[in-house]
């Protein structure tokens, strides 16, 4: 039994697994430049550049000029659906979509098979209407509930309003014998939700709910839903679905095999883990993972006082961690949808602010670790000094919209600032919010810290300056 079914019959199902046979990247893009592509557009679709959504505004989005994006903006008159001009059979069909608040919308495959798309930010538990869900079917004469046959995303990884959401969908058409009898379901191979495997084998027996068509076909294009709430699309691409049994994990780098895989997850209070960690191209031995029983979760490198990633959903596979010893193996995976920051301190003295450059790294008789101690909820507080400058660093999960951190420093050196977050994109969304890497997730930071942005080699950086012992506090939301 291959490592992917052993986690499939524990319940496990967020590892990301790839085609050892890789089909090449033969995708075709749909041009969204305008809307040739698709049959007779309603004024509710409009072509944009980008979209705004407000995380905080009950269906608020904004489409903003320029091409490369559809928008929908729903109206008592305005509800069409959008359908593609060409049709599909087997099909990988990749996009992706930005939510409104509240929004509700869905893919549907061959116009007869919806995949959900709902802003189910901060769910803990997802149900079939949920985002990646496959809606239910429907009869009215049915006895009973006229709803059936829906299937709930094995783990919730949806994102806030208004940021980007990717989602791949592989989709395996229904099969019809000579005289035009179904012989097979149709099936969802494998759905993932920003790059977390969250159905799969999914069968459905007849079109979903609201479908376009009530008959079942080889073929049919691709439909979605314009009339339930706002929300855009950009980067829609296909290819022809390949279908092998030749599935082998990606990121576990060709382990042995191994037992039964060691899943660890939050209890009712948050878990602590020490381990090794992958940062980008290197193996961090000093790491510390914190899973949450929200499942918002995060990693920390206590070498250096880097807050170096952050995920939502499952927590990791221990296996390595407990069945080997030494590099490279003693180490956990994220199993999570994974937001990479920086591995850098914190903090750092910027003597000259235009032109000093934030270190990448902490020189070993430079930093002195003193551990770290829980709060009454289990949330730690690391303490250490990084060239005499005593830090206390509290990394908290006050509840599921994301990761707040308190950085207090107990006498601050002169031009001493705290770094945030190093980004190819930093913007503004409010007075008091922050979008980073084209809309990838939020940072807030209140007014009174005197947030700035410098440019420092071809990226941004957000920094706050440290004047005085007064903890300095932000949130990172996604």
């Amino acid at each position: 039994m291959t490592a992917k079914k052993i986690l499939l019959s524990l319940g496990i199902t967020v590892l990301l697994y790839s085609n050892s046979n890789a089909q090449t990247n033969d995708f075709t893009n749909i041009d969204l430049t305008s809307l040739n592509a698709f049959s007779t557009p309603g004024p509710n679709w409009t072509i944009a550049s980008n979209a705004d959504a407000d995380i905080n505004k009950e269906g608020y989005m904004k489409a903003l000029p320029g091409t490369g994006a559809i928008v929908n903006i729903v109206s008592a008159k305005n509800k069409s659906h959008l359908i593609t001009k060409e049709e599909f059979g087997d099909v990988e069909l990749e996009l992706d979509f930005m939510m409104a608040k509240h929004s509700n919308s869905g893919i549907y495959l061959q116009g007869r098979y919806e995949v959900q798309l709902f802003d189910s930010w901060q769910k803990l538990r997802p149900t079939y209407v949920d985002c990646a869900g496959i809606y239910q079917r429907w009869d009215d004469n049915r006895a009973g509930e006229k709803g059936y046959e829906g299937i709930a995303p094995f783990t919730n990884v949806a994102k806030a309003p208004g940021l980007w959401q990717h989602i791949k969908i592989k989709f395996r058409a229904p099969r019809f014998d000579d005289t035009g009898m179904k012989i097979e379901n149709a099936r969802f191979e494998e759905i993932y939700l920003n790059g977390v495997l969250v159905q799969q084998q999914a069968e459905v027996t007849g079109p979903t709910r609201s479908s376009a068509f009530a008959d079942e076909k080889p073929t049919g294009p691709v439909m979605i839903q314009g009339d339930h709430g706002n929300v855009a699309f950009r980067n829609i691409r296909y290819r022809k679905l390949q279908l092998t049994d030749n599935a082998v994990p990606t990121n576990i780098e060709k382990r042995r095999d191994l037992p039964t895989p060691i899943i660890v997850n939050a209890g009712a209070r948050p878990y602590l883990l020490r381990s090794f960690l992958n940062y980008k191209n290197k193996m961090l031995t000093h790491g510390i993972s914190v899973a949450n029983p929200n499942q918002v979760n995060y990693s920390y490198d206590m070498k250096t006082g880097g807050l170096f990633q952050v995920w939502r959903g499952q927590f990791a596979d221990a296996t390595d961690l407990w069945y080997e010893r030494g590099e490279p193996y003693q180490r956990i995976i994220p199993l999570g949808s994974v937001i990479v920051l920086s591995d850098a301190p914190a903090i750092a003295v910027l003597n000259d602010f235009q032109n000093t450059a934030w270190p990448d790294s902490v020189a070993f008789d430079d930093m002195h670790n003193k551990g770290y101690t829980l709060d009454e909820n289990r949330s730690p507080t690391f303490r250490y000094e990084l060239n005499n400058i005593a830090v206390t660093d509290k990394v908290s999960v006050p509840d599921a919209s994301g990761i707040t951190r308190t950085i207090t420093v107990a006498v601050p050196a002169p031009n001493l600032y705290c770094r945030v977050i190093s980004a190819k994109q930093i913007g503004r969304v409010g007075k008091e919010m922050f979008v980073i890497n084209d809309k990838s997730y939020y940072i807030n930071i209140s007014e009174k810290f005197k947030p700035v942005i410098r440019q420092a080699g071809g990226l941004q950086e957000l920094l706050i300056p440290v004047t005085s012992a007064d903890p300095v506090t932000y949130s990172i939301t996604w």
